[in-house]
């Protein structure tokens, strides 16, 4: 526990940031849900608000807790984490083709939202004992293993999105562990190899178009500056040849990903973000609807609950998925703004804390948890301005959803507790 004489170091303008986002998400969800007076999306509001309390009470909670005993517990919450993926499996309830939600009681929770907890718990405790790098290829023998579990058992589900949640957190810790910022570039390049060679198959798709040799030049383009990097830095003879086979295995392996592992709606999503007008009234609408909505604010809004597509409900999942464009619609580019300058500051606040710890452990949960934030501000708010394939990511803080709340609600208690709890361990 910290003591009165140390309240001083609780951050407070951090704390502050937090409880604005969240009110003004009650707020949206409102004003997206008001005019349902029967059926599920009546009140759910008020579901919101006790998710909030509940958060408030987290986190409050969290930072009174020494760093020493999360740190403690690490494993164990990783494996309590797989084992409620595991269950989910089999006993999880469904939600829009995806078996995703355990019940407690009458309470639906998310488990693959807490399993992001229990990665960043495992792979902060690693981490904080290990360097990791390319040099030394063993060293990814067990950060690997960490990720692909929690990876693999929610792509079972499915959900890509938070799937990929997973892998993305994993690089800014890696980097704080030791990794260079070029060999993340050689990791990722094959991921790069996949999107590039896949550009093709989308554009084809649904069409009678053929795929000429013509296609592959952006990822032949890609593929030279690879391998002139790696003359260039001339990393370890293993590191060159795995960099190389793992990049002409992900271009030639993108048809068999596209055509046997994806599924027909994530395929849709894809699709939509390449050209929305190409099916306005099927996987497109979403997209479309979003853009019309955040346009038709203009600079200052339509006003609160003035909203035309929002209150007529034209925009699919306008509580969740599509929060922002309820935003931009009601409070126009100001208002946008105003929230997107309150998630810059929380997520840099969150940052310039690890300035003053020297706790290894602590430093990486923090930056794992601020990557976690970070990524889903930038592929909500992408996705709904439809510079990215709607992924289902909710918007920290505005987003409905309890599961989603504590999740942030524990993220940002951990954050807050690096200032207040005793690092020497």
């Amino acid at each position: 526990m910290y003591h009165i004489g140390e309240k001083r170091q609780f951050d407070f303008s951090l704390f502050f940031a937090i409880i604005l986002l969240w009110v003004a998400g009650i707020f949206l969800v409102y004003s997206a849900t008001y005019v349902h007076t029967t059926g599920a999306l009546a009140g759910i509001f008020k579901s919101q608000i006790v998710w909030v309390v509940m958060g408030v009470v987290i986190i409050l909670a969290t930072v009174s807790i020494p760093s020493r005993f999360y740190y403690s517990i690490s494993y164990v919450v990783y494996g309590i984490s797989l084992f409620l993926l595991v269950l989910v499996l089999f006993t999880g309830s469904a939600a829009k083709g995806a078996g995703r939600w355990v019940a407690v009681g009458s309470i639906r929770l998310q488990p693959s939202e807490f399993a992001k907890i229990g990665l960043l718990f495992a792979l902060a405790s690693y981490l904080s004992k290990k360097n990791i790098s390319l040099s030394h290829p063993g060293s990814f023998i067990m950060p690997g293993i960490l990720i692909l579990m929690p990876f693999l058992l929610v792509l079972q589900q499915p959900d890509l999105g938070t799937a990929l949640v997973f892998c993305v957190m994993a690089f800014p810790m890696f980097y704080w562990a030791g990794m260079s910022l070029l060999e993340i570039f050689f990791v990722i390049s094959p991921g790069i190899s996949t999107i590039l060679s896949a550009i093709p198959l989308i554009l084809a798709y649904g069409t009678t178009r053929q795929i000429g040799i013509g296609s592959a030049v952006p990822w032949g383009i890609f593929f030279v500056i690879l391998c002139g990097m790696l003359y260039l830095f001339r990393p370890p003879v293993l590191i060159l040849v795995v960099v190389v086979i793992a990049n002409l295995l992900a271009a030639t392996s993108t048809t068999v990903l596209w055509n046997s592992f994806l599924k027909d709606y994530q395929k849709a999503r894809i699709i939509s973000f390449i050209s929305p007008q190409a099916d306005p009234y099927g996987a497109g609408y979403q997209v479309i609807q979003s853009k019309v909505a955040i346009g038709s604010g203009h600079i200052f809004g339509k006003g609160y609950l003035q909203g035309t597509q929002t209150r007529l409900s034209y925009l699919p999942e306008q509580h969740t998925d599509f929060i922002f464009s309820v935003l931009g619609e009601q409070f126009g580019l100001v208002g946008s703004t105003i929230i997107l300058l309150l998630f810059l500051f929380v997520i840099i606040r969150a940052l310039t804390t690890t300035h003053t710890i020297r706790n290894r452990f602590t430093n990486l949960i923090i930056v794992g948890a601020a990557t976690i934030v970070g990524f889903h501000v930038f592929v909500n708010i992408a996705m709904a301005i439809g510079i990215m394939p709607v992924t289902g990511l909710p918007l920290p803080f505005l987003s409905y959803g309890g599961s989603f709340t504590l999740t942030i609600a524990i993220l940002f208690g951990l954050i807050l507790n690096a200032k207040v709890s005793n690092q020497d361990f």
